[in-house]
């Protein structure tokens, strides 16, 4: 793989054993978001505010019986706006370009996307299990990337990066993780791989799910050897510029351990 010259060991390690947390995030709504929204949407009832994980504080509010999530930056700047549109409310011209564009696929969900720089829907499109994400102005004009957040979703030098360290592979989806990372999900080799970058557009890892039967002997040996009462319930091939390793979820009854084996079984202390 591609070595590039930055720590990122920290990174991976934070993002590759991140849980999900429960705890309550809301926040109060300031006075000068709570007048924006006034303005632009008037009439609106706002229910609730919390701060994404990529920084951006989300404000969910009722306006003309729907639904919607209004973006700020830290300065109280608007960055977007969305809401689930109906398919049945889709344009034509919007309904037909995707059509044209990709034949066989079906449009499974829609959302309705508002920004400074122009409006468009974001519509998931659905083929035998796997998703893709388009982006379409009201006339059925199809966007190289939507406009949320900062811009483009596939920056150039990362989609040059996995047409060149994976080439073949088909990008299914884009989004930033509960880390700030970049997420971009690819099937390379018919294997689903997580690709994530960072701000400036570099490769920090790579992770995917490995069948446990298809773990080298010599790892499962090395987990067996330091959990010798314990069952390998789950397992990731995980790949940084400087290393590669397997995560492994330990589980004995309701206990469970996740430990970070070499290529050749021994261990790797973080």
């Amino acid at each position: 793989m591609k070595k590039l010259l930055f720590p990122v060991l920290f990174l991976v390690l934070a993002a590759v054993v991140s849980c999900d947390n429960d705890d309550d995030k809301g926040v109060a709504v300031n006075a000068t978001v709570k007048s924006y929204i006034e303005t632009k949407y008037p009439g609106a009832s706002i229910r609730k505010a919390e701060y994404e994980n990529n920084g951006l504080l989300e404000v969910e509010f009722i306006h003309d019986s729907k639904l919607k999530d209004a973006y700020f930056k830290p300065n109280n700047e608007w960055v977007y706006t969305e809401w689930d549109i109906a398919l049945s409310a889709l344009p034509k011209s919007v309904t037909d370009a995707v059509a044209e564009a990709y034949p066989s696929h079906r449009i499974d969900d829609v959302d309705y996307v508002e920004t400074l720089s122009g409006n468009y829907y974001e519509v998931e499109i659905e083929k035998g299990g796997a998703e893709l994400w388009l982006y379409v102005t009201a006339d059925g004009t199809i966007l190289e990337g939507g406009i949320e957040g900062t811009g483009t979703l596939l920056d150039n030098s990362v989609t040059a990066f996995i047409e060149t360290e994976y080439p073949g592979a088909a990008i299914r989806k884009s989004e930033y993780d509960e880390n700030g990372l970049y997420e971009v999900e690819i099937v390379h080799q018919n294997v689903v791989k997580e690709v994530y970058f960072n701000a400036s557009a570099e490769w920090v890892y790579s992770e995917w799910d490995v069948a446990v039967p298809a773990l080298p002997i010599q790892v499962r040996s090395g987990a067996a050897e330091l959990y010798p009462d314990y069952r390998i319930d789950d397992a990731d091939f995980v790949e940084t510029p400087s290393l590669q390793f397997y995560k492994l979820n330990l589980e004995r009854g309701n206990f469970e351990q996740d430990i970070f084996l070499a290529l050749d079984g021994s261990v790797i202390d973080f």
